[in-house]
């Protein structure tokens, strides 16, 4: 699959299900703040080898950065949330 498609995927996909998460959890967050954590998490799934973890930790990195702390359990789970839904839209996106 094109890198570029599995990135924008993922800006997209994080956005969305991220700022879902933040809103069930009642986290106080601004929009832009979530949209930077996801591009620049698909921005760093672009280095070899260790894209990967270089995403997560950077998503990780800027929401706690803009949020704070105080709101590591709404971070963690949001962001796992967001990867674990990664993987049926890839696959489906994959199979046409």
């Amino acid at each position: 699959m094109n890198p570029y498609v599995v990135a924008l995927t993922y800006a997209v996909v994080a956005t969305v299900v991220i700022a879902m998460v933040f809103a069930i959890f009642k986290t106080p967050y601004q929009l832009w703040e979530v949209v930077l954590a996801a591009v620049v998490g698909a921005a760093l799934s672009f280095i070899p080898t260790v894209g990967g973890v270089a995403s997560l930790a950077g998503t990780l990195g800027i929401l706690f950065w803009r949020l704070g702390g105080g709101h590591a359990t709404d971070i963690f789970v949001s962001v796992a949330v967001a990867r674990l839904v990664m993987v049926p839209v890839l696959l489906m996106l994959n199979r046409h």
